[in-house]
């Protein structure tokens, strides 16, 4: 019926040309996720949180920068409970590790961590 490599041509067609989410898999392989596990002081107000979460937000200006999101974690009753103590999480998409490079050097990096973050933090940031 078919040749062999009629089909191999068709798979490397067909993975070549599938997308996921508006990304290729040729260019999802310079996409990086930078994940950040935060542990927030308990006395930590529901302002001092604010001001973390609208901080972490303005990072998205950073030239590099595809999304940034930052919430609490949780655990449902059924599910088993592996947040050792990391109270919330913040995800940076980057265009590439070259970007994770000007993100951490960049300035606003720095002040919102000085900021915004360390301030309301129990430990250090885990990434």
């Amino acid at each position: 019926p078919y040749q062999p490599w009629i089909i191999s041509v068709l798979l490397l067609y067909i993975i070549s040309s599938h997308t996921y989410q508006g990304f290729s898999y040729s260019s999802m392989s310079t996409v990086i996720e930078h994940i950040v596990l935060l542990k927030v002081k308990p006395e930590a107000s529901d302002e001092d949180i604010k001001k973390l979460i609208e901080g972490a937000q303005s990072l998205r200006t950073i030239p590099g920068v595809i999304s940034i999101t930052v919430g609490s974690t949780f655990a449902e009753e059924w599910m088993p409970d592996r947040r050792n103590g990391h109270t919330h999480t913040l995800s940076c998409r980057l265009q590439s590790k070259e970007a994770l490079r000007v993100y951490q050097d960049h300035p606003l990096h720095a002040q919102v961590k000085k900021e915004c973050m360390l301030p309301v933090l129990a430990g250090p940031p885990m990434a």
